[in-house]
């Protein structure tokens, strides 16, 4: 008995201790949940990019990324290489791979708002070391683009005086640049909504003026000259025939490159279920009214073979929009088209800045950059990335004064050719985005946004981008131009042999359509829907209100 109790006792002692240990665990368990649900909560509480910016935001950056330097400046040098329908012609079809383009990139970042979105859409749905050159393609390409812009700037305050140093010029505006982007994306993006406006209202009184001109309603000779198509027959529509085509063509698609930013901004919209559509939709309306209307414009009232469209890009002398007004009788107007230029040259480098630094602080983010790149300020600021990239572009600011500036021009016809590459890239992505979609059973309904005329946008956009970074230097050839040749494609060259060492080092694959991720990142409907926002509020009021209020609607 007495040993059956001590046996007895054991078994409840080892049974108590066992108790005691489950018991241990479970609170060891319980600790390392609460330590965890802290990590979590810690993790929640980094500071991200904030969504801070407002459709009227949008709806500029959206635009402001179509007028640029390339219409107020070089949309008059291809007027002279392929004549008024030839430039007509050249600008349209650009026109249609920029609307492909832009929707494809809209329904991509409305379903998965990311920041820097279309890095992160090529390396998810197309491979990861293919996404990852995309994004240095890009970052490098805007960082340059901003330090075209400094050497731009000085250009053009020259018109005003020239006692001031270049460099001091280009220091001051890129202090100025740098802390508006320091700030955050409601500064930058407030700034953007104004440079727009004023680019906007310059662009839309170009076009009324031009029109009433070339009808002989106004003028610089007594009686007033009616102009028509007189020069679509002397000196004529075309000026070097298909190649004068091609020539516009390649020009025409460099001047629209930014379009794509839009896309960047996602991940920083207060409602991109909302305001990314709104934006992307009218895209092609705007490239109709100010690119195609300008450019028409253009043909009825300069002809050709006039000798200040071969200079067009060094001055606001020669602008296309001077030469307008001056035949409008509006001399005087040449002091308010220098002041839309300096603005429409520091709306894309602040454009360049920002783009830059998301792109860089998305690269971080994926591991694909050092981690400090990836830091965020209070703010909502990639305040290292932005840094790094203001560096980058007064680095290449510098090369500019080097005797002969060859190194410099080597360098922005490098981030020419690199646009080319991203717009392709993002149709390729968008193309087995849907592959993947449709293997997946989701229907196209669920979608914010959708392409018009898919697949066929998607191939269309990467064959004509193939084709533009080919031949974007074959005028290099006759006459042989070093520099021009080793800039437009020593940056395919280079493209390619970064693709393939990370390859190499990474050993990435493509990615099959049945695994490839639609789902990390998708955006909430229903945290977005409680969103407000002004473009869905209905249009009330009188007939005129209501047609004014869908004009302004289309245009901005």
């Amino acid at each position: 008995m007495d040993a059956e109790k001590r046996q007895l006792d054991q078994i409840s002692n080892y049974s108590t201790k066992e108790e005691t240990k489950i018991e241990n665990l479970e609170v060891e368990h319980v600790h390392e949940n609460r330590s965890d649900s802290s990590l979590e909560s810690q993790e929640s509480e980094k500071p991200v990019l904030k969504r801070s910016l407002k459709a009227r935001h949008l709806a500029m950056i959206s635009l402001g990324g179509v007028i640029g330097q390339g219409l107020f400046l070089s949309a008059g040098g291809n007027l002279s290489r392929a004549g008024p329908a030839g430039a007509l012609i050249a600008y349209a079809i650009i026109g249609f791979i920029v609307y492909f383009v832009t929707f494809s990139l809209g329904e991509m970042a409305t379903y998965i708002p990311v920041s820097g979105s279309f890095t992160v859409f090529c390396r998810r749905f197309v491979e990861p070391s293919f996404g990852t050159t995309i994004g240095y393609n890009y970052w490098a390409t805007w960082s340059i683009i901003v330090a075209a812009e400094l050497v731009a700037l000085p250009l053009v305050m020259s018109f005003w005086t020239d006692k001031v140093p270049d460099w001091a010029w280009s220091g001051i505006f890129l202090v100025i640049i740098y802390i508006l982007n320091m700030l955050g994306a409601r500064s930058y993006g407030e700034a953007e909504y104004w440079f727009s406006v004023i680019k906007i209202v310059a662009v839309l009184v170009f076009i009324i003026v031009g029109c009433v001109t070339s009808g002989g309603l106004i003028g610089n000779t007594d009686p007033h000259e009616v102009y028509g198509f007189k020069y679509w027959s002397n000196p004529g529509a075309f000026s070097n025939g298909a190649l004068g085509v091609v020539n516009a063509f390649v020009l025409a698609s460099f001047s629209m490159q930014g379009t794509e930013i839009v896309g960047i901004t996602a991940g920083e919209c207060e409602n991109p279920l909302k305001q990314v559509p709104r934006a992307i939709r009218n895209v092609f309306w705007r490239i109709i009214v100010f690119y195609i209307g300008s450019v028409f414009v253009m043909g009825m009232l300069i002809p050709w073979d006039d000798p200040r469209n071969l200079n067009a890009g060094s001055g606001v002398t020669v602008s296309p929009f001077t030469i307008v007004f001056e035949k409008a009788g509006l001399d005087s107007v040449a002091h308010i088209m220098n002041a839309v230029i300096l603005i429409t040259v520091l709306s894309c480098a602040n454009s360049g800045m920002y783009v830059s630094s998301r792109m860089l602080c998305a690269l971080s983010k994926e591991g694909l950059a050092h981690p400090k790149l990836g830091y965020i300020n209070k703010r909502g600021v990639p305040a290292y990335s932005l840094t790094v990239s203001a560096i980058v572009g007064l680095i290449t600011f510098a090369t500019s004064f080097i005797p002969g500036k060859a190194l410099f021009v080597v360098l922005t016809d490098l981030s020419g050719i690199g646009g080319f590459v991203t717009w392709g890239g993002i149709c390729l992505a968008h193309y087995r985005f849907r592959k993947a979609l449709k293997y997946q059973g989701r229907s196209v309904a669920q979608l914010p946004i959708t392409t018009p005329f898919h697949p066929f946008g998607d191939i269309f956009g990467m064959i004509a981008c193939v084709v533009i970074s080919l031949i974007a230097g074959y005028s290099y050839f006759v006459p042989a131009n070093a520099v021009g040749l080793i800039g437009n494609y020593l940056g395919l060259i280079a493209i390619v042999i970064l693709y393939v060492c990370l390859k190499f080092y990474t050993k990435s694959k493509v990615i099959p359509i049945s695994e490839i991720d639609i789902d990390t990142g998708r955006a909430d409907y229903q945290v977005f829907q409680k969103g407000d926002d002004d473009s869905d509020r209905a249009i009330e009021g009188p007939w005129w209100k209501r047609t004014t209020r869908k004009i302004l609607y289309i245009i901005t």
